[in-house]
């Protein structure tokens, strides 16, 4: 974890990677007939449909998460822009070091 001068603490770059390039190659084989007809042809994968459904729940988690990120960040004077959209990229890694930092806050008030 990395503070910045902006009050944000970010979560290793591994965590964007592994979760974001997930959510990348998610996107493609549910998009992608190409890309999904390649992949099925080495791996076992669920039926399209179920992938873009996957894909949509992945996209409301994140969009619920960065609410929560935001709000929590203003409870507690932490830059609530900052928060929310790193949570809204990376999801849960940015909220544990959200609670985190929150909590330490709180018991500072």
């Amino acid at each position: 974890m990395e503070r910045t001068g902006n009050g944000v603490i970010h979560p290793s770059l591994g965590w964007f990677a592994l979760l974001d390039g997930g959510i990348v190659v998610l996107t493609a084989l549910s998009l992608s007939e190409r890309s999904y007809r390649e992949a099925a042809r080495r791996l076992l994968l669920p039926p399209r449909w179920v992938l873009r459904r996957l894909l949509v729940a992945a996209g409301v988690i994140h969009v619920a998460e960065a609410v929560y990120a935001g709000r929590t960040a203003r409870r507690v004077g932490l830059p609530v822009g900052g928060w929310a959209l790193q949570t809204l990229v990376v999801g849960f890694p940015s909220l544990g070091a959200l609670r985190r930092v929150a909590s330490t806050e709180s018991k500072v008030a």
